[in-house]
């Protein structure tokens, strides 16, 4: 077939041939020049929660029919605009911000339930989870307060694009990260690589998150340098750019008051210098939109829908110019990629800067092998390990090599050789009846051996008085199989009382005590423990009327115990069981003053809907044989224990306890008052302890109730609750501390 003549072609020819004919000279033809649409930037400023609003200005520009050629961000605006920049449609993005965990982001603490039963009983044993490294005999502190572990789960969950990207410019729309540089206080533009570490690294806020390494560099904010990156588009070919800027308010003099508020003042100054520096560089034909986000602050990150709302509000000043820019666009209706199939994982590989065994970590992963590389089950497997303790971050890469998919797990100690230590104040005080204090200290080292062993050292000082140096080592990769080793030196006041609550003597006890045992940890809720148990003591009569005067203690006897937790909370739980078991016999053979048998357990189980939680619990003791030793009496009293009576007011061998204890959060998601969530409730509880088992009877118990207000805080649970008994008699207990 004959290809016809191209008319559009032979016009323009046969012009030409016509004009050289009647004029003599040629005429040169002008080509045809396509209209220049110009290239469009999208830029957008850090703020912490106020660069959500950026959101909300993306939608309105989809709706006109503005998607930019290119984005570059600072800090959240790198966040919002690496999701956007990955491929999310402005629906899509709008769901990512408001689904992220943002409580967990700043609080990133492993889950309760990726927790070792000893982990969880350590919870329990010492409360306050703020603690500072410990290195050659100096304390260390952290290089953030926040771990990153949670925020980089987070980019990677709605980051379509997984794995290293050689060119930023080769995403669904060109981008750039802008973090800075903290050795020099120079603006580093982030172009290629992995886009969620990218991200990351631009909102490593001073203070807050570690600063993140990236090809030799210690990088921070971008803020510090550049946040509002304006110049970045330039330099990208940008001929329009639209900014998206946050307002940083600075501070009246009368709300200067402390070290704090002068320190954020400064930033806040050092951040709107350079930002004056880049919009001193805007152009007539470009656009700034100003978020007014009300009274909305740059912490409220809970707050999505108002901000994204808030940034809806914000375009409207700038309507008429982005509508010029809007006539200049090709109105195309842009629909989200389908994305691939995840591939299948082939094969781990563990990048491991701890000392623990690559094998510790692997066990843990090994599950992935054959699956489909779904985000969700990474992440859980990775906070499996992070679990483990001594890790800054655990983060993954996919890699491709040779027709299969392997996946890369870097877990990183950035401190493999420092312990932690942590102080705690426990607080009782009951009215009229007394105080008690105790100051407290744990220090555990960094894990010993390749399977994370370690040496715990707790002492107390105050009402009670005690130093305990417990070995726990591991014997296997599963970290099932374990041994130990225990020493404790204890001196307290073993108190007597008459019924009406009268105090009629003191005892003070003096004793050591040293262990050998071992067990088993089954999966991640249970254990089962056997040891030996040997020691030497007195209790000495102090205060009051009492016999004997001075009572020797020889201590002889093997103990077993179970234990199982579930509780998603150690101290304001609202799911799961906690469940316990322990026996002890005394032989003189072992060198105990006496042969005794003695039982124990317990049980608890919370249960929720909404804000309301409710805990109950029975427990009990005692003396299957013999008489059980002073140093052992099962004791009774105090605020959730029979409210109303002084702590350990009563005891004998044998006790009963049944606990009803409900509880209603008062704060919402992140909304708490110095980081701590908020609780009111109430307590009943009936219980008696006994001399002796002969002496058991339900007629005999005593009953209790409160009313309490309870804070989960970095530095433990805090009560001040006001407690009834039966008998009239009322307490105010004041104290932080374990509740039950």
């Amino acid at each position: 077939m004959s290809a016809k003549p191209n008319r559009t072609v032979l016009g323009p020819i046969f012009a030409l041939m016509v004009l050289t004919l009647i004029f003599g000279v040629p005429v040169r033809a002008e080509p045809v020049v396509p209209v220049h649409r110009p290239k469009v930037a999208l830029v957008l400023s850090g703020g912490g929660a106020l660069g959500l609003a950026h959101v909300g200005v993306i939608q309105e520009l989809e709706r006109m029919g503005i998607r930019p050629d290119m984005v570059v961000g600072t800090s959240m605006g790198s966040v919002v605009g690496g999701l956007y920049a990955s491929g999310l449609d402005s629906a899509s993005l709008e769901s990512a911000v408001k689904a992220v965990d943002w409580s967990h982001v700043f609080s990133p603490a492993a889950e309760r339930s990726d927790l070792t039963y000893r982990q969880k009983a350590q919870q329990l044993d010492f409360p306050v989870r703020a603690g500072l490294g410990v290195k050659n005999g100096a304390l260390l502190l952290p290089a953030g307060l926040v771990s990153d572990q949670a925020l980089l789960q987070e980019l990677r969950r709605f980051v379509p694009i997984k794995g290293s990207v050689d060119s930023f410019d080769r995403l669904p729309i060109a981008y750039r990260a802008v973090a800075t540089d903290i050795e020099t206080g120079r603006a580093v533009v982030l172009d290629h690589g992995e886009l969620p570490m990218a991200m990351r690294a631009s909102m490593a806020v001073p203070g807050v998150f570690a600063p993140v390494n990236l090809d030799g560099a210690l990088l921070v904010d971008g803020g510090m340098a550049a946040n509002i990156p304006i110049s970045v588009a330039r330099e990208m070919g940008a001929d329009i750019v639209i900014v998206v800027a946050t307002q940083s308010a600075l501070l009246k003099t009368d709300k200067i008051s402390s070290a704090l508020d002068v320190l954020g003042q400064t930033v806040t100054l050092l951040v709107l210098a350079n930002e004056r520096a880049q919009l001193a560089t805007l152009k007539s034909s470009d656009v700034l939109i100003t978020i007014d986000a009300g009274s909305l602050n740059a912490g409220e990150f809970t707050k999505g829908a108002e901000f994204i709302e808030a940034g809806r509000r914000s375009i409207s000043t700038q309507a008429d110019a982005l509508k010029r820019i809007a006539a200049e666009r090709d109105h195309k209706v842009y629909v989200q990629a389908p994305q691939p199939a995840p591939p299948v994982i082939n094969y781990v590989r563990v990048s491991n800067s701890s000392r623990l065994d690559d094998k510790v970590l692997t066990r843990r992963l090994e599950p992935l092998i054959g699956r489909q590389a779904d985000t969700s089950k990474i992440h859980a497997a990775l906070n499996d390990v992070y679990a483990l303790g001594p890790f800054e971050r655990v983060d993954y890469a996919l890699e491709g090599q040779g027709g299969k998919t392997g996946l890369i797990v870097r877990a990183e100690d950035v401190a493999p050789d420092v312990g932690k230590i942590r102080l705690g104040l426990t607080l009782s005080n009951n009215g009229s009846q007394g105080a008690d204090s105790t100051i407290s200290m744990d220090y555990r080292t960094p894990a010993l051996d390749r399977f994370g062993s370690e040496l715990q050292i707790q002492a107390t000082l105050g009402d009670r008085n005690s130093l305990s140096g417990e070995y726990f080592k591991l014997l296997e990769p599963s970290q099932s199989w374990f041994a130990t080793m225990r020493l404790n030196l204890e001196n307290r006041a073993v108190d007597l009382y008459k019924p009406s609550g009268f105090k009629i003597a003191s005892y003070e006890l003096v004793y050591g005590l040293a262990a050998l045992g071992g067990g088993y940890q089954i999966g991640r809720f249970s254990e089962i423990r056997a040891q030996i148990e040997r020691g030497q003591g007195r209790a000495t009569l102090k205060e009051g009327l009492a016999y004997p005067n001075r009572i020797d203690l020889d201590i002889g006897r093997l103990v077993g115990s179970v234990g199982v937790d579930s509780f998603d909370s150690p101290f304001f739980p609202t799911k799961g069981v906690r469940l316990g078991a322990r026996w002890a016999e005394g032989f003189e053979a072992l060198g105990d003053n006496s042969n005794y048998q003695t039982v124990a357990g317990s049980a608890f189980s919370a249960l929720s809907t909404g804000r309301h939680s409710l805990i109950a619990g029975l427990s009990g003791a005692t003396s299957l044989d013999g008489r059980t030793p002073v140093d052992t009496l099962y004791r009774l009293g105090g605020a959730f224990s029979l409210s109303g009576y002084r702590p350990d007011e009563l005891s004998g061998d044998t006790f009963a306890l049944g606990q009803l204890i409900y509880r209603y959060r008062l704060s919402e998601g992140s909304a708490q008052t110095l980081g701590s969530k908020i609780y009111v409730g109430g307590t009943f509880e009936a219980g008696q302890v006994w001399a002796t088992r002969k002496d058991f009877a339900i007629s005999d118990l005593r009953y209790g109730a409160s009313v309490y207000v309870g804070a989960d805080t970095a530095l433990g649970p805090m009560f001040l609750a006001v407690g009834r008994a039966d008998d009239g008699r009322q307490a105010v207990y004041v104290f932080l501390g374990r509740p039950f």
